[in-house]
């Protein structure tokens, strides 16, 4: 038992404990053979003085404090008009939750549609190759994180992280989430959870609007007075949430040329692999493989002689590959996986870093913030040419991509209209693919079995984050007041979790603003 376990830890007679709780979950799989379940609790002793003497004699014990409460303790006088929120992913959605449960429901908007028909638009883009260019898997409901592993880990140490997973575990049915070591939702369980935030936004007075692509600005001086769709239609704002995503590049240009301030900022292109699960839980598990464990993880990373990072991104136990296109002529390529993970396969990106000098060359560029959507353009055109033109994905097998051998790829679980054979030489630049396959062999060094005819690559892997960031200060446009960009597309947070922190601290940020 449990308690049984923390009594011998701890020291102290079973009557001295007044209550325990499981705060964190886990496992721990650094000894092959020997994967142990790990968890942090929280004890009530009877005696103060009891805990203060455990304190000082176990190692990493200390008293539990809880998280200050970062939420105002009334509500705003509703502003008129109402705050405006950009974009539908994890830093739009917290932003207007935030907004509307403190008396400033917003006006939300979104180019995509609500997540029940982007899923049937997905579905068919899959199978048949017809892309809907503003719904699909970047655009729409909940984001591009809506079509991804729904993992919820994050290095960030804000204490609103964990207001974030209790959200998500109640929005998306999934109570013990918030004991997990690494909460995952899986995608199935996602589109849940889209579908209950926007049931409570519209509860909250919030206005939730698909179809609705934001053109331009409306700037008076220097500030934003609102935003113009596509259609013509004026919306005003008394402030505006810009959380477009990382791949509405062609919001990114329109705000450009309206001169809101952005700088370029690296990211990391590749190609991502695809194991048989069972494989990357032997490798990881030993003899305990196959014996109730969850699908394997891994984390690999390397510094090439260049300098040049090299590293695992997105890694998805039991999951699949999927086409990620938003526009004709790309085929980027990404991960998710259902609650389940119960695909058989294991992918993760194999990404390394490209900064402003490995783009900065681009023809015309100058000063221009915007050229690594020249550079991931680029890259995207030369694997949807190698993929058939039809949105098909290029794929190689590992050990050709590193030594030359003619081996075709072995059967996966790509999600896209078609896998072509391919030797992926040639569609990122030289120098990034030469890097990339010196840090694919210190993975095998580091990871025996990684390097196997039983892993298939597939491209490419170029959006893992924005290559830009707009400027801001205390989460306001250095140059537009009223703007407060957000999330993965404004360059300010890399992943869900830490996007979902930021829309909220902007939201806090705004209601500062409003009279009380």
């Amino acid at each position: 038992m449990l308690l049984d376990r923390i009594l011998t830890i701890i020291g102290v007679p079973s009557g001295e404990v007044e209550r325990f709780s499981i705060l964190r979950r886990g496992y721990d799989a650094r000894r092959k053979g020997d994967v142990r379940r790990v968890y942090t609790v929280e004890c009530a002793l009877r005696s103060p003085g009891t805990e203060d003497a455990v304190c000082s004699r176990v190692p990493n014990a200390r008293r539990y404090v809880p998280p200050p409460d970062p939420f105002p303790g009334g509500s705003v006088r509703r502003p008129d008009p109402p705050p405006v929120v950009v974009g539908m992913g994890p830093a739009g959605l917290f932003a207007a939750l935030t907004l509307a449960r403190f008396g400033a429901p917003p006006v939300v908007l979104d180019r995509g549609a609500a997540v029940e028909e982007r899923a049937a638009h997905v579905a068919r883009f899959w199978k048949e190759g017809r892309l809907d260019p503003e719904s699909n898997v970047p655009f729409g409901e909940g984001g591009a994180g809506t079509f991804s592993d729904g993992k919820l880990t994050t290095r960030i140490g804000d204490p609103l992280v964990e207001h974030v997973t209790e959200v998500f575990a109640r929005f998306a049915g999934i109570p013990g989430l918030v004991r997990d070591a690494k909460p995952h939702v899986g995608t199935d369980r996602l589109r849940t959870f889209c579908r209950r935030m926007r049931e409570e936004l519209l509860a909250l007075g919030a206005d939730v609007r698909f179809g609705a692509r934001v053109e331009e600005l409306i700037v008076a001086g220097d500030g934003v007075r609102g935003v113009r769709l596509s259609g013509g239609e004026g919306i005003p704002a008394s402030a505006v949430v810009l959380a477009t995503g990382h791949s509405a590049r062609d919001t990114m240009r329109r705000l450009h040329r309206q001169g809101v301030g952005m700088t370029r900022k690296a990211f990391a292109v590749g190609f991502r692999a695809e194991h048989p699960q069972g494989l990357i839980d032997r490798i990881q598990y030993g003899r305990m493989a196959g014996k109730g464990l969850p699908p394997a993880e891994y984390r690999l990373a390397a510094r090439t002689p260049s300098g040049r990072g090299v590293y695992s991104f997105c890694m998805c136990p039991g999951g699949e590959v999927m086409n990620a296109a938003s526009g004709e002529g790309q085929a980027p390529v990404n991960g998710m996986s259902s609650r389940a993970r119960s695909s058989g396969f294991a992918n993760s990106g194999i990404v390394a870093s490209v900064t402003p000098a490995d783009f900065g060359a681009v023809a015309g560029a100058g000063e221009d913030p915007l050229p690594g959507f020249a550079f991931q353009e680029e890259i995207e055109r030369r694997a949807f040419a190698r993929g058939g033109g039809s949105f098909g994905v290029p794929a190689a097998n590992l050990l050709s991509f590193l030594h030359g051998k003619d081996l075709p790829p072995p059967p996966g679980r790509a999600l896209a209209p078609g896998v072509v054979r391919d030797t992926l030489r040639g569609i990122l630049p030289e120098g990034v693919e030469g890097d990339l396959r010196f840090g694919l062999l210190r993975f095998g060094e580091a990871m025996r079995g990684f390097l196997t005819r039983e892993c298939a690559l597939y491209a490419v892997e170029s959006r893992t984050s924005s290559p830009v960031r707009i400027e801001r200060v205390n989460y306001e446009s250095v140059t537009h007041k009223g703007l407060y960009p957000v999330g993965e597309g404004a360059g300010h947070a890399g992943g869900i979790v830490s996007s979902a922190v930021d829309g909220i601290r902007a939201a806090l940020r705004i209601l500062e603003t409003y009279p009380r």
